[in-house]
């Protein structure tokens, strides 16, 4: 259901009822999707297990100044199409050391070539006083 008055985007009598946006298609999946990713493979770069690694290392070392000396190039030179998210992990990390340090508690990453992306989490907390 809709919401908001009557003239606004969101209300419900101005959207077209469900069975008028036609059927539903599942998701693409397994080999369906890999004819599109070699195709779009051109414009990306491998993957860099390493630099991500090394980044991890930095971020949980809670040295933040040793990415001072990182440009956006650079960045995207060892993050790839991912450098958005190095950017990201940088601010949450400066964010965070503001309360003081912070102790990582845990850390993950597998680098998932056939999504052409690397996934990685990491846990902190502040010491409790």
């Amino acid at each position: 259901m809709g919401h908001g008055a009557p003239g606004t985007a969101g209300h419900a009598a101005e959207r077209p009822p469900p069975h008028s946006r036609g059927p539903r298609r599942p998701p693409a999946a397994g080999d369906q999707r890999r004819p599109a990713v070699r195709a779009w493979r051109g414009g990306h770069q491998d993957l860099n297990p390493e630099w991500d690694e090394r980044f991890l290392d930095t971020c949980a070392s809670g040295e933040l100044s040793r990415c001072d000396a990182l440009t956006p190039e650079s960045m995207a030179a060892g993050a790839g199409n991912s450098a958005h998210e190095v950017r990201t992990w940088l601010a949450a990390l400066a964010a965070l050391s503001t309360a003081g340090p912070d102790e990582v508690t845990s850390r993950f990453y597998r680098p998932i070539p056939e999504y052409i992306a690397g996934f990685g989490g990491m846990t902190a907390r502040l010491p409790q006083n």
